[in-house]
This record gives structure tokens, sequence and C-alpha cells, in this order.
């Protein structure tokens, strides 16, 4: 993909993630306790915030770029209905994210840092996860959780298709990188102010997001080949953000693909997605 393709398909991404997402049916009342906030100190001594919420096999959901736990798992009410189900949820605030600033200059964060707080995490929670559940970035990051732990039970892939595979794509990458470098030059441009409006409504940094995309690692097709559990893996009907959806389930030993209704972020809006994603774990039970 040209520079130019990749900066228009991520201002395309900004714009919509900056505004409001019109949620298809609200979250179902339930007596639940509200999810608990908690923070941990990460493998090189960083606070990472994440929320804590119901009882049973450990859940791990990992948001998206430039969202938090609350945007992408709270506020939709997948996180609640995964509760209801009879899961511990953990979602966390991304390292540079949300409630998880981790102010380190960007270039200094190491190599698969988000993927390694969440083998952190599970220490301090003595737990291993009966699966994990990502959407965009956070599934690129549970890819990478994956491949460094082997402990999960389970993976669920939202958002995502084969390019993540390919680890020469940057364009993806530099898109954001390039609208994030607007906005601290101050530019008045399009994706600059999307990215600025984006981190006012997570409570994200510039600075944190840039750490991110330094430290994000795609893995590649032979890697993906010694995956040995069971992945399902969603996208929206109208979602190419990151690929075929259907093509990555394909490189990734017995993984299945499964279509809902939306683009790479009205999708987290449809009820299709909490209801496939608990019927993956359930089949796990």
């Amino acid at each position: 993909m040209h520079r130019t393709t990749a900066l228009g398909a991520v201002m395309l991404s900004l714009a919509l993630a900056s505004a409001p997402i019109a949620f298809a049916s609200p979250p179902v009342e339930t007596a639940m306790p509200a999810a608990q906030s908690r923070t941990f100190e990460s493998f090189d001594g960083a606070t990472i915030s994440y929320l804590d919420l119901g009882e049973g096999p450990v859940v791990l959901l990992l948001h998206g770029f430039t969202a938090n736990a609350d945007l992408n798992w709270v506020r939709p009410g997948i996180a609640q209905k995964i509760a209801d189900a009879g899961y511990r949820v953990v979602a966390p605030d991304l390292r540079g994210h949300g409630a998880s600033p981790v102010p380190n200059d960007p270039a200094n964060w190491p190599r698969d840092a988000i993927a390694r707080d969440q083998i952190a995490l599970m220490k301090h929670l003595k737990a291993e996860p009966f699966a994990v559940v990502g959407y965009s970035m956070g599934a690129i990051s549970a890819l990478r959780y994956q491949l460094l732990s082997r402990a999960s039970g389970r993976l669920v892939l939202g958002g995502v298709g084969d390019t993540v595979a390919d680890e020469s794509d940057a364009s993806r990458n530099d898109g954001f990188r390039a609208a994030i470098e607007a906005a601290m030059r101050g530019e008045e441009a399009p994706a600059a102010n999307a990215i600025l409006a984006r981190a006012k409504a997570s409570g994200g940094t510039l600075e944190g997001y840039l750490g991110a995309l330094s430290a994000r690692l795609y893995t590649g097709r032979d890697l993906l080949e010694t995956f040995d559990l069971p992945v399902l893996v969603i996208t929206g009907d109208q979602d190419t953000d990151n690929g075929s959806g259907d093509a990555l389930a394909g490189l990734i030993p017995g993984a299945r693909y499964q279509q809902i209704s939306g683009t790479h972020v009205s999708a987290v809006g449809d009820p299709a997605l909490p209801e496939a994603i608990i019927a993956f774990l359930n089949e796990g039970r």
C-alpha cells in the first residue's frame, strides 16, 4: 500500500474513532457489581491499570489503538455480557493508553512491551487466561502474547486480517505515526485533529501512542503456523483496514472466521460480537 493511501485509510479510521459509536442495543442491566479499577507493576516497573469484573475463568480483553478498556469493552456492554456468562473479565488499559500513560521516551520502549505487560499481569493475578480476546491492536498484541507465553487456552482476534501477518508491511503504522507527529507539531490537518480528539476522549497521550507503535510487532506466517489452540477471527463486513479476516484464519491451524456487521469501528457495537465471543468461550468449558 502506498503511503498516501495508508494515510487516507488512517484518517478515515481516526475520524470514525473520534465520533461516538451508536450501539445497536443498550447494555443489559444486571445485578453484577461494577468493574473494579486496579493497577499492577509490570516487568519493567511501569504501572499499568486494568479493570476486573465477574468471577470464573479469566478472559483477558485487549483494546484497540487509541482506545482504552472502557471505550472498547465496557461502554458497548461487551465486558458485562462476558462476565454475566460466568467469566472473570480482566481488561487493561494498554501501555500508553488511558490510565496507563507510561511517560517513557517512545524510542526507549522495550520490544513487545504490550504483550509482556500481559504476561506480567497474569503473573500478578497468579492465573493463566482461559482466553485472550483482542480487537485491532489488541488482537495484534494477543498474537504476540500467545507467541511469547503459549499460555492462553483460546484466542479471539477481532478487527484484523492477513496484513497483520506481513512483517514487512509498515504502511498502517506509518500512517498513524504521520498523523501523531503532525498533531505534535500543531498542524491543522484532519488526521492530526482526529488523533487529538481521540486522545482527549480516551485519556491517552500522543507520546504514548508513538510508544505503542514503536513496540508493536506483527507475527509472521511461519510463526502463526506453530499455534496450537482454538482461534476465532471476527471482522465487520465493511472492515478492510487490516486485510482479510478469512485469509488470516486460513494462516492459523484450525482457526475459523466469522463475519459480523459494520466497519472497523462500528462493528464493536454489533450485538453479534459479544454473542460470537461468548459462544466461542463456552465451547471450551
